[in-house]
């Protein structure tokens, strides 16, 4: 049994006839860091100016903040996965910055109102990414937003190829004109025919998180991403199955109860075994991205993945290479990216798929206490 790293794709929601989603003071992008470049250009951000950056964050995500001219300002992460209010003030006695971004982790939102209430009096502009937690966050009251932007990556939840959205905290920032649609249903279609091949081919039992496989899909995934660099983001209209997904309330809601219910089943098994986790309960309104194991020792991914099953570490390799190049400055989050693993409870699993990952962590406790 092989366990996807992601969700499948729900056909049964395309053959409902949807009108455009709509909800105000949101512009749709294809991706979340074309969302994120545009949520500093419309905040008024100038090239050279320099943004306070988390160092535990996606290269791939930032690199258009760079291309475009920007000065990245990188800032160790505490090892709750919080900003310290003491760093951010010790940084900001440069008058070049500018902006702030905070972003929240694998659909575990964070409070940050006191950074935001010392940005504010600081004139500092503060985007908050929730490109994980898009089901934690999307659909807040627009009064409750503290920050001047936040940015959404809906494609790390939903099984959908586009998915980036902004949304402004300032209406008199809400000037940005849609210029072309999403570019046409041939994309959605080959993503939805990838899928279906994936699918047919882990039926089978073959393993798609083998160690040459996985080689393969890395190399392609970096050449990908180094030519999708967009340093003019364009705001567009969500594709055809971003649209069926967001006009689905009931769709939405499922997601959420399955996601939450795999969560605690999964959880609450390792913690039975003893192992480590990042979080261990869920707060209200909370749609976590995965089950976060602290893997001290090592080797756990590699295992997992051996086994079937579709576990990463986030980001990886792809954390900025400053950062990796200064692990005296960024220790916490070197270690954080070495030990974190991330196992999938997404909504395509149910609890014979979950019942099948505690089994192979099961094995991997045992042997590890074997060799003690």
């Amino acid at each position: 049994m092989i366990i996807s790293s992601k969700p499948y794709p729900d056909i049964t929601n395309f053959f409902l006839q949807r009108d455009q989603y709509c909800i105000d003071n949101i512009n749709f992008f294809l991706l979340g860091r074309d969302a994120l470049l545009s949520a500093f250009m419309n905040l008024g951000l100038n090239k050279g100016d320099s943004i306070i950056i988390p160092a535990y964050i996606c290269e791939s995500a930032i690199k258009p903040l760079e291309v475009h001219g920007f000065n990245l300002v990188y800032v160790d992460v505490d090892t709750d996965l919080t900003l310290s209010l003491d760093r951010i003030k010790k940084i900001t006695k440069d008058n070049s910055i500018k902006a702030l971004l905070v972003v929240h982790y694998f659909g575990f939102t964070k409070n940050f109102n006191k950074i935001i209430d010392f940005c504010k009096k600081s004139k500092i502009k503060v985007v908050e990414d929730a490109s994980h937690s898009f089901m934690s966050q999307f659909l807040r009251n627009n009064d409750d937003i503290k920050c001047d932007a936040e940015i959404f990556s809906m494609r790390k939840t939903l099984p959908v190829v586009d998915g980036g959205a902004l949304r402004m905290r300032y209406k008199d920032y809400n000037q940005i004109k849609v210029e072309y649609p999403y570019s046409s249903k041939i994309c959605d279609l080959k993503y939805l025919l990838t899928r279906l091949l994936e699918k047919i081919i882990t039926g089978l039992g073959i393993n798609i998180y083998g160690q040459l496989i996985n080689q393969a899909k890395s190399k392609f995934s970096m050449l990908l991403a180094s030519k999708t660099i967009n340093c003019i983001p364009k705001p567009c209209q969500p594709s055809w199955q971003l649209n069926s997904y967001l006009n689905n309330d009931e769709y939405l809601k499922s997601i959420e109860q399955k996601v939450s219910k795999n969560f605690k089943q999964l959880s609450q098994a390792l913690l039975r075994l003893e192992f480590s986790l990042l979080f261990d309960s869920l707060k209200k309104g909370i749609v976590p991205q995965a089950c976060i194991v602290n893997d001290e020792n090592g080797g756990l991914v590699e295992y997992l993945r051996s086994k079937g099953v579709g576990a990463c570490r986030w980001p990886g390799d792809e954390l900025p290479k400053v950062v990796i190049n200064n692990s005296d400055l960024y220790s916490n989050t070197i270690s954080i990216n070495n030990n974190l693993v991330l196992i999938p409870i997404h909504q395509s699993l149910n609890s014979k798929k979950i019942n099948k990952i505690i089994q192979v962590l099961r094995i991997w406790k045992v042997k590890k206490l074997k060799n003690k």
